[in-house]
């Protein structure tokens, strides 16, 4: 099939068969030095949104009657909202406090609203290092905000979830793409899965 002139050639998306366990993700949150930086690692392990539209939340954006995240400005500059859990709501509540405006995560910078992406990145690459967690992906040398969202998505697919509801959190506009990204399976489940049907060989 040729090309038509002036036609963008599709680009199929890499799927990421790589992600953290829960007890490697929750050992990291328990690394985290003060109360902000578990807030940050919490948010964007449990609710699996991007590291920009973390950046962007505000206090009152915090839905805690109904346990849920406001993004006003998601991928495509789309609004959506996500779940929260119980447990790092408790945490948002302790950290902003009395505040009722402003950026949700704020800079330890005097006079600066929010926090910028690059020191979410130091945040979760400190932290993890601190851990002792390493990525999974054995061609990556440092840890980055991304793989949580990757690991909360696939942690999702594993437990079960239908894949219309799991689009929908991870916020993709075509199903396709969470098919695509992450409807293979990855080592680790095949392992875990052979694991199960191996005690039938002897």
């Amino acid at each position: 099939m040729t090309e038509k002139k002036g036609e963008k050639k599709k680009v199929s998306k890499k799927y990421n068969i790589y992600y953290l366990g829960m007890d490697e993700i929750n050992k990291i949150i328990n690394h985290a030095k003060n109360l902000r930086d578990r807030v940050v690692i919490k948010i964007l392990a449990r609710s699996g949104i991007r590291r920009f539209e973390l950046c962007n939340i505000r206090v009152q954006d915090v839905d805690f009657t109904n346990n849920r995240l406001y993004i006003a400005k998601a991928k495509n500059n789309k609004p959506r909202s996500v779940p929260i859990d119980k447990d790092t709501l408790q945490d948002i509540k302790f950290y902003i406090g009395s505040r009722q405006h402003g950026k949700l995560i704020q800079s330890n910078k005097k006079g600066v609203d929010g926090i910028d992406e690059s020191r979410i990145n130091v945040i979760v690459q400190k932290t993890s290092e601190k851990a002792g967690i390493k990525h999974p992906d054995p061609t990556k040398t440092k840890m980055n905000p991304h793989i949580f969202r990757h690991s909360f998505i696939r942690h999702l697919i594993k437990q079960g979830v239908p894949p219309n509801y799991v689009q929908q959190i991870a916020g993709h506009s075509d199903i396709r793409t969470t098919l695509q990204m992450y409807g293979i399976p990855s080592f680790k489940d095949v392992q875990e899965r052979y694991d199960e049907i191996s005690q039938s060989f002897y």
